[in-house]
């Protein structure tokens, strides 16, 4: 018998859209949250950071690993702040991101 070394089409398609539907989730989460506490307040870096570790922690509590894999495709999806963004335009940005134009 051969060992699988790749998976076949449909199981990695469905592999990537629950993974995309993670990430997808998670920022719905964060844009949620900052929009909600203190949407007046500029975003920064290290809040960016932070939020990204929350949303991947509250998604996987119990697998540190799968948290840190969705904390970094979260990071990967975000921009980076380096320009004046108030928390409440930073969640428009990510749920566009997410897909979500209706924000």
């Amino acid at each position: 018998m051969t060992d699988r070394t790749h998976l076949p089409q449909p199981d990695d398609a469905l592999r990537r859209a629950r993974h995309d539907e993670a990430v997808r989730t998670g920022l719905l989460w964060i844009a949620d949250r900052i929009a909600a506490r203190r949407p007046h307040v500029f975003m920064t870096a290290s809040g960016r950071e932070a939020i990204a570790l929350s949303a991947a922690y509250e998604q996987h509590p119990a697998d540190e690993t799968a948290a840190e894999t969705l904390e970094r495709e979260l990071l990967l999806r975000m921009p980076h702040v380096d320009s004046p963004f108030t928390r409440a335009d930073y969640a428009l940005v990510l749920r566009r991101a997410a897909g979500r134009d209706d924000a």
